[in-house]
């Protein structure tokens, strides 16, 4: 099976990125501006704009995994709390629910 990142994990990966994202400006910067001391104004324009885009990018791709972590935090505390009252209903370790734990067995169906 795939390793399945931990919260923490992906919380470093979303701390990565916005490294790589500064990283990304701070280079594009200094390379456009390299380029427009040389008098090329067009490419120093398109460098900016390239690593521009790459820096907001990796941004997005840290909201996104910051977001996917505070969700899987969150249905590792309901898993838990989830875990605790079906050990509370069933007065014992953890089972597997069967057919006669069903409310509406009995009931006709529709």
């Amino acid at each position: 099976m795939d390793h399945i990142p931990t919260v923490k994990e992906m919380r470093t990966a979303a701390r990565a990125c916005v490294v790589l994202a500064y990283a990304a400006g701070l280079a594009g910067v200094a390379a456009g501006t390299l380029v427009l001391r040389e008098g090329d104004i067009t490419f120093a324009i398109i460098l900016w704009v390239i690593t521009f885009a790459v820096g907001a990018s990796l941004m997005g791709v840290s909201v996104l995994i910051r977001a996917l972590a505070a969700v899987t935090a969150r249905l590792e505390r309901l898993n838990s709390d989830v875990q605790v009252l079906v050990a509370d209903r069933g007065n014992g370790p953890l089972r597997t629910p069967t057919p006669d734990d069903d409310p509406w067995s009995g009931h006709p169906h529709y």
